[in-house]
Formats: structure tokens, C-alpha cells, sequence
């Protein structure tokens, strides 16, 4: 017999031990539900639960939730993984560091290890502040393909004054 996937999702939410449990439970709750279309689900996964016999009907509740909170699980964690990937560690200087308030900083700028060279390796991202004759010799590495400047910022006694306004996001 087949289930529609929004019947299997309600078998999961009522799952009990044994069909007569997870039968109970969900008859239980067709009476106060106000949507029509969420009570002609739970109707008809009531009917279809109740011709399947018991054993294999137990058995059949047990796996449909084994196999959703398999799925959820799996889900969670595919997406704590692509999270792990896309947060790369930004290394140098910290955000607040005291490197930000020397009088001759002028500048902040992070940037990307394009070929491995005096700053780092191929892939790794840093913050630096730097003074005028710093920042030069970065826009030369740069020109140089040794490094990527992502950002750049303006630094005055401290204060960081992005070169570019962030959009604003629509209402």
C-alpha cells in the first residue's frame, strides 16, 4: 500500500509502539482539526493504517520513523558540514587587536593566499593592519599573484571606515 508523503509524515508525528497506540492517537486528534485538507489527510492515513494486519503494520510505523529521523539526522548534518566548509578561519590580526590602534595604521585589509608565499598558504584568508608603506607592498604582492585582497578598509585612530557602504537590505 501506498502512503503520500504528507500521510507518512503524520504516521511519524502519532508513531507508537503498536497500531492500536498510534491508531488512538491520531483518531484522538481528528476532531479539533480546523484545516480541511489536514483532516482528509489524517482520515485517509487512519483507513490505510487500519487494513494493514498488525504485526506488519508495527512493523511498518517503526520504519517510517526510523527512516524519517534517519533522514532529519542526515539532513542536519550534511548542512553542519557544508557550514564547516564555507567557514574558513580568517587568521592575522584580531578584529579588535592592538595592531588597530598604532598611529601609523592606516589600513585594514583581509586577503587570500593565492600561491604559497611570505604570508601563508594557497586557500588561507588573513586580516592585516597595516601602515601606508605596508599596504603598498600588499598592492604589490597582489600585482604579483601572491595574494587576493577581498577588503579594504580606511583606519583613523582606530575606527574602520569601509571603502564600500554594505547594501541595505530591502523591506
Amino acid at each position: 500500500m501506498k502512503f503520500t508523503k504528507n500521510e507518512l509524515d503524520i504516521i511519524c508525528q502519532y508513531a507508537a509502539p503498536t497500531k492500536a497506540e498510534t491508531l488512538a492517537a491520531m483518531k484522538e486528534t481528528v476532531p479539533v482539526i480546523k484545516d480541511l485538507m489536514a483532516k482528509a489527510i489524517m482520515e485517509n492515513a487512519i483507513r490505510r493504517l487500519d487494513r494493514i494486519p498488525e504485526p506488519e503494520c508495527s512493523q511498518f510505523i517503526a520504519a517510517t520513523k526510523a527512516r524519517f529521523l534517519a533522514e532529519r539526522d542526515n539532513s542536519i548534518r550534511q548542512r553542519l558540514a557544508a557550514a564547516k566548509v564555507q567557514e574558513q578561519v580568517l587568521q592575522g590580526h584580531d578584529l579588535s587587536g592592538k595592531e588597530r590602534f598604532r598611529p601609523e595604521t592606516r589600513h585594514m585589509i583581509m586577503l587570500e593566499v593565492q600561491k604559497q608565499c611570505f604570508v601563508g598558504f594557497k586557500g588561507e584568508r588573513f586580516r592585516f593592519y597595516l601602515s601606508d608603506e605596508g599596504y603598498r607592498n600588499a598592492k604589490r604582492s597582489e600585482q604579483e599573484g601572491e595574494i587576493k585582497i577581498k577588503s579594504h578598509a580606511a583606519v583613523v585612530a582606530g575606527e574602520i571606515y569601509p571603502d564600500k557602504k554594505p547594501k541595505q537590505q530591502e523591506r
